[in-house]
């Protein structure tokens, strides 16, 4: 593992641990403290979010909703593509429990792709994509959950 890989590795650490300790407001310790328009684009979200006055109204609202988060990472790739900024690909897996929905509990996987600044504190997020698979891979899924048992044994 490269000296880039271990470093983003730890700044990932630092954001499955907010989520899962259900302190999404706490993400923007990982943002660049010169960054004045971030890009957040979540997987649930309609819309792109740019800037911190739609950002953290964001992650507030994640917070107080929220009954149960976890979150798991897989497959992180980088790449370092100038002397300050870096990209990182990843798969996260979440699971949520999230208030008026207790008896329903959410998990999805997603492909997440970031662009990272050094910083003095370290490496931290400038840009942020998830992207969950398309809808054709989760219908063929379903259909392929819901086969009988036995069925191909013939």
């Amino acid at each position: 593992m490269s000296d880039l890989d271990t470093e983003l590795e730890d700044l990932l650490s630092g954001f499955r641990d907010r989520w899962c300790r259900l302190k999404p407001t706490e993400l923007r310790e990982l943002w660049d403290p010169e960054e004045s328009n971030p890009f957040y684009i979540a997987e649930e979200v309609p819309n792109p979010m740019y800037g911190w006055d739609v950002i953290e109204p964001y992650w507030r609202a994640a917070e107080s909703l929220l009954l149960k988060f976890t979150i798991r990472t897989k497959d992180l790739q980088c790449k370092q593509i100038s002397d300050t900024h870096a990209v990182m690909n990843f798969i996260m897996h979440w699971n949520g429990l999230i208030k008026g929905m207790e008896d329903a509990p959410l998990g999805l996987d997603v492909r997440v792709s970031a662009i990272v600044k050094r910083t003095a504190e370290g490496w931290r997020f400038c840009h942020y994509v998830e992207s969950p698979l398309g809808a054709f891979p989760y219908l063929k899924a379903t259909y392929v959950a819901n086969v009988d048992p036995g069925f191909m044994d013939d």
